[in-house]
């Protein structure tokens, strides 16, 4: 006859990590009948490896274990990123030795020999918190990527942009690197968007945030929607000519995108010394006016 676990899908991952043979099939068989999806290790570093390699949300791992001992695995297992909940086993209970796990960030405790009813209690209980906890950080990193991020275009948002360029300007007098700023400005977008209708004009603003996003270097530069129809690039370590190819890409994309009407002025500056960051951006403006009155539709570099 087949084990029950093999008709259940699994209710979540858990690893067991005990160098008893016998302990580690009871809880095995234990926990596969309640539908977990079980891993087991005999050793702290093999426990490790297989945190690394399965994630799994809950991990049993017991005090006393050959070469690395419990509480030391507990210490690194509790350094990797998303961490699960750890349920620390052992013969020899004491008050002291409970203290010392809670402390370590093991999230329960259980004494040898265990009743199996409390056992499984314990890990779903276990299995709960860490599910909860990752919902919560999940959360909070969505709450944190809303408030960075412009809800129409995708890009960066205004306040993210001071935000981002205060801190590249810190690690440029660091790390004595470059730093460019192009600002965009649409030419005739009040015209298209009276013409076609805000919902036309929202369509070619994403439109244009996504060939600002692809034109650029990712991972390294960002895109910024700055304010209403303009957008802001900040290009680490880029010097004038590479950050040129740059803005021409973007100048060019949007000449054919299919607006007919909309065109792009770009101001590029490279960050001189004696700037401060209010300098740094008005030199940019200044660069981005000039482009404008000359016809729009070009890249006018700042020159000091």
């Amino acid at each position: 006859m087949e084990e029950p676990s093999l008709f259940k899908s699994p209710q979540g991952k858990v690893l067991i990590v005990d160098d008893e043979p016998d302990t580690q099939e009871i809880i095995r068989r234990l926990l596969q009948f309640e539908g977990f999806e079980v891993f087991t290790a005999f050793t702290g570093e093999e426990g490790l490896k297989r945190v690394e390699e399965e994630h799994p949300e809950v991990v049993l791992l017991d005090f006393s274990l050959p070469g690395m001992d419990g509480n030391e695995a507990l210490r690194r297992i509790r350094k990797i990123k998303p961490f699960p909940s750890v349920i620390m086993l052992t013969a020899f209970a004491t008050v002291e030795n409970a203290i010392q796990a809670l402390k370590e960030g093991a999230s329960d405790f259980v004494k040898k020999p265990f009743e199996n009813d409390h056992l499984i209690h314990i890990v779903h209980q276990s299995l709960e918190k860490y599910r909860t906890m990752r919902e919560k950080e999940r959360l909070e990193e969505e709450v944190r990527r809303l408030s960075i991020t412009d809800d129409l275009t995708g890009l960066y948002n205004h306040r993210h942009f001071y935000k981002t360029l205060e801190s590249e300007l810190a690690r440029l007098k660091r790390q004595k690197t470059t730093l460019s700023l192009l600002m965009l400005d649409l030419d005739h977008f009040k015209r298209y968007n009276d013409h076609h209708g805000h919902l036309e004009g929202d369509k070619a603003l994403k439109k244009i945030g996504e060939i600002v996003d692809r034109s650029i270097r990712s991972n390294v530069d960002s895109g910024y929607r700055y304010g209403g129809d303009e957008f802001a690039a900040l290009l680490i370590g880029a010097s004038i000519d590479q950050s040129l190819v740059i803005a021409e890409r973007i100048r060019s994309s949007i000449e054919q995108a299919g607006f007919h009407e909309i065109t792009v002025s770009i101001g590029l500056v490279e960050f001189q010394d004696h700037f401060t960051l209010e300098d740094f951006v008005r030199s940019a403006d200044e660069a981005t006016y000039t482009a404008k009155n000359s016809g729009g539709n070009r890249v006018y570099t700042y020159i000091p």
